[in-house]
């Protein structure tokens, strides 16, 4: 089954969702809690907030925040033992931020990459390493690994939670480097409406709207969005020496199409049900870009992608317990026509991936100071498609548990653990402790250590794919199609962290506001990884498989210091300032260079060349330094915000680059040991302006409650290279408008 009609099924998945609502509005019982009328408040167990009073400091972030990620349970975010980290809608509404990317891009520590798609990369794993939620629900549709975040709107998210370091104990595979979990916004009481629409430089002309009512017996959600770019190239002169090196990208043209409709139903106080359906589509036609192990070359044809999913649910409350269900059903569908034949597969190269999962959790306050949660699923997955003729299915068992602790004001505690039973690879158990320690109400520190694991995916077992691009032409083959077993990828991480609270800041007389200092230290330590290797040439072509041989680590700091400066009773201006160290590297090549094998042999001479320790700069892709930074002035009384936000990226390698071949053979690596096979640091720069205004309710033109108007410039500097960062398209100037009523 294929999702082809996308424009009748969103209007068919709107109109069955208004219709279930208003059945469920007509028999719903309207009993309910005077504080539950909105339905904003969590409704399970909580930990209990034993707070303290000290009036002598500022706080400058929200104590009373709730986050769900973290523990699979709603939690104060300031008695959370698991770091959470909060990215809130309030960012996107004054920068013209309208996808994951833009988001995920501002925030210390994760670099999105720029190769081909647009990919996250936590503490220095690559994008297959976390995994992306949307409302608890996997994402699915990795291109090479890579979810690609442009396709992720941000037109109705409410806050994305970012937790860093393997969560395999509670969200199982793909969590190894963590779990970002976009959160759609909850309708407020009564009826809302909101339109937007940008314009942007070599970018999209996007729209978005979202409708949405908040009730005593049911909520509903309906979010709509549409993008639509034309095709542009970009040419940069990649060296000045004579003869010049010009490189010319194309950008093919594409549309976007998102559908999202929400329903919750609230048949008594300790009773709901909830359904939500989402639906993506995207076209593209024309000259498109694509990544061929660590090179860019160019394709023709066209592009649709199509990914559909529905989750089911229901939560049920009794005294201090609480039981919840649901189901989710995902379908992803890609197809690629090509102008060249690929292969036996011809022209047209095709991809169906299906995921079911189900899913029961219990969860009791046994008492004031201890909660329990036991949970089970059993998860579906198959593929099928040119790239996949055999088929292969995944089915995996899981259960679940964990106990969050209380037992003093200033100390608690998360224990959980998790066992998955899989067909495709075997088992794995993975634990993991969080512990929160607060001396004071105004330093925090936290502490973690835990196992994860990364399943082989269907790509690295049973993909069969031909390239037949000039100069490109290469076949990919699955490690199981060649007889070979791949075992899960596997890591184990520890972080400590501090957040302090410093107060308000006085110099003299003058005010310099309120700060707080967030920093850790992390450290994976990785076994098992995954990597491509070159198998050998039948009729003049590359072959390509998979195999586990990599052994790794990743280490180093983070560190974001915050701050709100008042300069009025409706004045302020706000800052934060990021930075991360971050070192990563591969334990084969240490190993070598300590035990002298690790060298170049010149093919004139014969003569051996060792590679030193201070040579070697770790992982490909992987900047040692990197930083962002963020300022703001907020006029409430006019109603205008304007902010210059600024992302540093540290030199990287890049091994298309690559000056010197094989530095060790067994197993053969290429390394990152020279400056001419890196890729330069550079500053990406954004500025935006925006005006709000909002009117009284007996004076709403055209019954508007608010009007904002953005006007901005991302990539001020016009930060490009082709060659290496394809989608860095440079200097993007913006427009938009966002209408409430």
């Amino acid at each position: 089954m294929r999702v082809r009609h996308l424009s009748h099924i969103i209007m068919s998945a709107a109109l069955l969702a208004l219709f279930v609502g208003a059945f469920g509005a007509l028999h719903a019982a309207t009993f309910r809690s005077e504080n539950d009328s909105t339905h904003n408040l969590p409704r399970t167990p909580n930990i209990p907030a034993h707070k303290k009073t000290d009036t002598s400091r500022t706080k400058t972030y929200n104590a009373e925040r709730v986050v769900i990620t973290g523990a699979r349970n709603e939690v104060l975010l300031k008695n959370s033992p698991v770091r959470v980290e909060i990215i809130d809608q309030a960012v996107t509404k004054t920068t013209g931020m309208v996808n994951l990317g833009n988001m995920l891009q501002e925030q210390t520590g994760m670099l999105i990459t720029n190769n081909v798609r647009n990919g996250v990369q936590i503490m220095g794993l690559n994008p297959d390493y976390t995994l992306i939620l949307i409302d608890g629900q996997p994402m699915i549709g990795r291109v090479a690994g890579v979810l690609d975040l442009s396709r992720v709107s941000v037109g109705n998210v409410q806050q994305v939670e970012v937790v860093k370091g393997p969560m395999s104990s509670l969200y199982g595979s793909e969590a190894l480097a963590g779990v970002i979990n976009i959160i759609t916004r909850k309708p407020s009481s009564g009826l809302s409406l909101r339109a937007y629409s940008q314009i942007i430089q070599r970018g999209a002309l996007e729209g978005q709207a979202e409708i949405s009512y908040g009730g005593d017996s049911f909520d509903l959600a309906i979010f709509g969005n549409i993008k639509n770019t034309q095709p542009f190239s970009r040419t940069q002169i990649m060296s000045k020496e004579a003869g010049g090196d010009t490189l010319t990208v194309p950008y093919s043209g594409y549309t976007d199409r998102t559908a999202q409709a929400r329903l919750k139903w609230y048949p008594a106080s300790n009773l709901n049900f909830s359904a939500n359906v989402r639906l993506f589509g995207t076209s593209s036609e024309g000259v498109f870009i694509e990544s061929f192990f660590g090179q860019v070359a160019s394709n023709k044809g066209t592009v649709e992608q199509h990914d559909a999913s529905a989750t089911l649910a229901m939560e049920w409350t009794h005294g201090k317990a609480r039981l919840s269900a649901q189901t989710y059903i995902s379908l992803y569908d890609e197809t690629y026509n090509f102008d060249v034949a690929q292969g036996s597969a011809g022209s047209t190269d095709n991809l169906l991936r299906r995921i079911s999962r189900t899913m029961v959790q219990y969860d009791v306050l046994w008492n004031d100071r201890n909660r329990f949660t036991l949970g089970g699923e059993f998860q579906y997955d198959d593929a099928s498609g040119s790239r996949y003729p055999s088929q292969p299915l995944y089915r995996t068992g899981v259960g679940f548990a964990q106990w969050e602790g209380n037992p003093l004001d200033w100390l608690s505690y998360a224990l959980s653990a998790r066992y998955d039973a899989t067909s495709a690879f075997g088992n794995s158990f993975n634990p993991r402790f969080s512990l929160l320690y607060k001396p004071s109400d105004a330093l925090q520190i936290r502490a973690s250590g835990g196992t994860g694991f990364k399943a082989p995916d269907f790509r690295q077992l049973f993909v069969q794919f031909s390239n037949r691009l000039s100069g490109a032409g290469y076949d990919l083959i699955g490690a199981y199609r060649l007889g070979n077993t791949l075992e899960p990828e596997r890591s184990q991480a520890f972080d400590v962290g501090v957040m302090w609270s410093m107060g308000t800041l006085d110099l003299g007389d003058v005010s310099l506001g309120s700060w707080n200092l967030d920093a850790r230290l992390f450290r994976n330590t990785l076994n098992n990884l995954i990597e491509v290797y070159n198998v050998g040439r039948v009729d003049n072509r590359d072959i390509y498989s998979y195999r586990n041989v990599a052994r790794a680590y990743t280490q180093g700091l983070e560190a974001t210091l915050r701050g709100d400066i008042p300069l009025t009773p409706w004045q302020k201006i706000s800052a934060s300032f990021g930075y991360q160290y971050l070192e990563a590297m591969d334990v084969e090549v240490l190993e070598a260079i300590a035990q002298g094998l690790a060298g170049t042999t010149d093919p004139a001479t014969g003569a051996f060349t060792a590679l030193k320790r201070a040579d070697y700069r770790g992982l490909w892709a992987r900047p040692p330094h990197s930083g962002t930074m963020r300022v703001q002035y907020d006029n409430d009384f006019l109603g205008l915000s304007a902010n210059i936000r600024a992302q540093y990226i540290g030199t990287m390698g890049n091994e298309a680059l690559d000056q010197n071949g094989i530095v060790i053979g067994n197993p053969a690596r290429k390394v990152w040991d020279s400056d001419a096979e890196s890729i330069p640091a550079y500053w990406n720069l954004n500025a935006a302006v925006s005006k709000t205004m909002t009117f009284e309710k007996n004076a709403r033109p055209l019954g508007i409650s608010s009007l904002r108007a953005t006007i901005g410039v991302n990539n001020m500097l016009d930060a490009i290279n082709l060659r290496s960062l394809p989608t860095l398209v440079g200097r993007q100037m913006f427009v938009n408008v966002n209408v409430e009523w």
